[in-house]
């Protein structure tokens, strides 16, 4: 493993440290990226589906059920699991770091709890922009379409398969070129904090070699609005219960349209060829020639 580790922030450090460190890197641990409260709060409203859903899954075929983790529970729709998932989804410094990176508008792409379990493997490095051949394919050169964190729900050790990153992975000339695990780096933090990496950035789950301990994480990611994103949240999470959130989350959980960039109207993910905001009765400003994006949010 790589001796070198990855650069760490606190939360209120100055953005722009933090954000040339995700450039340089493509990886930084952010400490305290939650305050307690929030953290215990997800830990309670999550714990019974962490304690029902069963490890790994049959219905994946072989080639995903070893990505997904023998050991490992996962499960999404973590909005309407967990109302404090709500306030997570509306991070500011999360949004703020979206709004630098993608261009125009953006949305949830996943929530998803992933608890690996003792005697797991380690997950086979990857980059989650492959979930879109498009940006398999243009490499390097692909626009940046996803940021993504990796939130500790309990301490993250090496023992326990703290997630594993390549340094500098999203700048290679070649993403063709297999990753080896001695390029590896552990995001060791403890809970509350946050592994902040781009799309393009390699990692992956590390094993945990404990006899009794299990990693509690949460990882979520924001995608460029013109992307299909891979959780349908709009599907899993009702309408009844999202328009008790913030708009900022409502927008993100998809009850929303996406413009393409600054001074553009809604062109994505429409209703009647109108924005959905209207189908669903929820006030907002259409753009006009003064006004467009401002730090992530139409305005």
């Amino acid at each position: 493993m790589s001796d070198k580790g990855l650069r760490t922030f606190q939360r209120n450090d100055p953005f722009e440290l933090i954000l040339k460190g995700l450039d340089d890197d493509g990886g930084v641990i952010v400490r305290d990226f939650i305050d307690q409260d929030l953290l215990a709060r997800l830990n309670e409203q999550l714990q019974p589906d962490i304690k029902h859903v069963l490890p790994g899954s049959d219905d994946v075929g072989e080639e995903m059920g070893a990505f997904w983790g023998k050991q490992t529970k996962r499960f999404t729709r973590l909005a309407a699991r967990a109302p404090a998932f709500a306030e997570l989804l509306d991070h500011d410094l999360m949004h703020r770091w979206a709004a630098s990176q993608l261009e125009g508008d953006y949305w949830l792409n996943t929530g998803q709890a992933m608890i690996v379990g003792p005697g797991e493997t380690g997950q086979f490095l990857h980059r989650d922009t492959v979930i879109w051949p498009v940006m398999e394919t243009l490499g390097r050169d692909a626009p940046n379409c996803l940021v993504s964190i990796m939130l500790a729900l309990s301490d993250f050790t090496e023992e326990v398969g703290a997630t594993r990153v390549i340094p500098r992975s999203h700048k290679w000339d070649d993403f063709a070129r297999q990753p080896n695990p001695d390029e590896t780096v552990g995001a060791v933090m403890p809970a509350g904090s946050a592994l902040l990496y781009m799309g393009k950035t390699v990692h992956g789950a590390g094993a945990n070699v404990t006899a009794d301990q299990w990693r509690h994480g949460l990882h979520m990611s924001f995608v460029v609005g013109w992307l299909t994103p891979e959780e349908a949240s709009p599907l899993v999470v009702p309408w009844d219960l999202v328009r008790n959130y913030p708009p900022r989350v409502q927008r993100m959980l998809g009850y929303a349209s996406h413009a393409r960039g600054e001074n553009k109207a809604p062109g994505n993910w429409l209703i009647d060829f109108e924005d959905a905001r209207k189908f669903f009765g929820v006030p907002f400003e259409r753009p006009t020639e003064k006004s467009g994006f401002l730090n992530g949010e139409l305005v």
